[in-house]
């Protein structure tokens, strides 16, 4: 018998039950499906399209603000002083003057030559600078010729004095034939002293002047 037959008289039919409510959850939207070649995203990150809250990485400043201890760029740290050069040291004329003390040479005339002529070539190429060093490549110039010049002059002196004087029979006597060569060794003291003397005052900056120097250049 189906339920749509009436029922005899006596006989109770139960009401059907009732239906169960709509849930109050909103129905899950579907991704969108990942277009085609494009990695899948990884579990626990959101996808692709979505923003994240604009918040600093744990460790780092926020942008525009410098961090805590340490000076914003654009400003130098205090209490030390900027990375910088010396200043240039300007010419003083100070190398024909040691190139004088080639004079300490342990070869017999030749230092003292050498000396003079290292000083006159070096004055010579400095003297073109201005200033204190032209000055002083100038003094350099005429002393290393002038010791150059009468100490070339004492040597020739010498041998000449030993060839007349030594020709018929052999000398005993230093005097007269070691007059040159006293002259030469006095000179020769007296150009260390004037290297010396050039050396220190070139090097503090001053000017040095051999008044009694044979003036080939002059100023």
């Amino acid at each position: 018998m189906s339920a749509q037959e009436p029922q005899g008289p006596g006989e109770f039919v139960p009401p059907p039950p009732p239906a169960p409510p709509a849930s109050a959850v909103p129905p899950v939207q579907a991704a969108a499906p990942a277009p085609y070649g494009a990695p899948a995203p990884a579990p626990g990150y959101p996808p692709q399209g979505s923003q994240t809250p604009a918040y600093p990485a744990p460790g780092y400043p926020a942008p525009g603000y410098p961090a805590a201890g340490y000076p914003g760029a654009g400003y130098a740290t205090p209490g030390y002083p900027g990375p910088g050069y010396p200043a240039a040291v300007p010419p003083r004329g100070l190398l024909p003057w040691v190139l004088g003390f080639l004079i300490l040479l342990p070869i017999p005339f030749f230092g003292g030559l050498a000396s003079g002529i290292a000083m006159a070539v070096s004055g010579g190429s400095s003297w073109r600078v201005g200033g204190p060093a032209r000055e002083n490549a100038r003094s350099a110039l005429n002393w290393g010729l002038t010791y150059l010049m009468v100490s070339t002059l004492l040597l020739v002196m010498h041998f000449v004095l030993l060839f007349v004087l030594t020709a018929e029979a052999p000398s005993s006597d230093f005097y007269p034939l070691g007059i040159p060569i006293t002259i030469y060794f006095a000179l020769s003291i007296v150009h260390l002293v004037l290297v010396i003397m050039g050396t220190v005052r070139t090097t503090s900056g001053k000017v040095i002047r051999v008044p009694f120097a044979i003036p080939f250049v002059r100023a």
